[in-house]
């Protein structure tokens, strides 16, 4: 089936469910599509780690002070969990912007890493979030894994054996540097994910980055240049874009006061919360609690 067919495949079933927008789920576990039919504005996005092939249209993520784009024939390697800013700038209702995306299995990584040769490159850079060509290996299995939509007595079966060979060109991958550095345990990657994990689940904590510089075993310089070469930005900046998220979806999903939010994210002066909120999303607290969408999440 030609790259063509296959996106016309997912219009079409786009059309059926109505998916538009939004990610969506297609039936199959860590699978969804994105129809998106006009180009958007900069919006906010929590990444965890992820998949993304682009059959039409494009887009642009923005991670610290780095832009990524992906478009037509490409794919999206996201390595670690993230905030991040995308926007979709190639889209029309003739031509809308079309993608399949794969959570990606860290577990599932690792075991094959163990049974196949990962050749050493030192030079490629390892950075949290790259793009690069989708080779036909790879758009062939996630075509034929969109297609288990159409046959539940088979997924049971191939599901868990596609995966595993899309996660395995995905080690192959020119672009996806990171996820070779990942599965080693004691890579830079790797011990950064170990610093982002606690920085997730405690967010609305004062976090010193020398306890998580301890938590990767690394020496306090090591760490905060590791951190910022692999995600783009610090760790407390890294903490204050999740507060100020998460803040976003309070207000406008939950309708929680400013004060109550500014609070429970972490903020003990919601005047600061208040600042540092307009200055992120370019409207006051007040004024966005009134928006109608929230942080996506890819």
């Amino acid at each position: 089936m030609q790259t063509d067919q296959l996106t016309q495949n997912l219009v079409d079933f786009a059309d059926e469910r109505g998916a538009d927008g939004e990610p969506f789920d297609i039936g199959i576990p860590g699978v969804t599509l994105v129809r998106q039919r006009h180009k958007t504005h900069v919006y906010p996005v929590v990444f965890h780690p992820i998949f993304c092939l682009v059959l039409q249209g494009a887009k642009q993520t923005y991670v610290g002070g780095r832009t990524v784009s992906f478009a037509s024939g490409q794919s999206l390697i996201v390595g670690l969990d993230l905030p991040a800013e995308s926007r979709v700038i190639e889209a029309s209702s003739q031509k809308p912007y079309v993608a399949l995306a794969l959570d990606l299995d860290m577990v599932l990584l690792r075991e094959l890493s163990g049974e196949i040769n990962l050749l050493e490159q030192g030079n490629e850079k390892t950075v949290a979030v790259t793009s690069g060509k989708a080779d036909g290996a790879i758009v062939d299995a996630m075509r034929r894994l969109f297609e288990l939509t159409e046959m539940p007595e088979a997924t049971a079966v191939l599901e868990p054996l596609i995966k595993r060979e899309v996660h395995f060109w995905l080690l192959k991958a020119a672009h996806c540097a990171i996820l070779r550095q990942l599965v080693r345990r004691d890579s830079r990657a790797a011990r950064i994910s170990t610093a982002i994990a606690r920085i997730k689940r405690e967010f609305a904590t004062a976090l010193r980055v020398e306890d998580l510089a301890q938590d990767a075993a690394m020496s306090v310089s090591a760490f905060h240049a590791a951190f910022k070469d692999i995600t783009g930005t610090t760790p407390l900046q890294f903490q204050k874009m999740l507060r100020l998220m998460e803040a976003r979806r309070l207000l406008q999903n939950e309708k929680l006061p400013v004060s109550n939010t500014a609070f429970q994210v972490g903020y003990e002066s919601p005047t600061q919360f208040s600042r540092e909120y307009s200055r992120q999303f370019g409207q006051t607290p007040r004024a966005d609690k009134v928006g109608s969408s929230g942080v996506s999440v890819r």
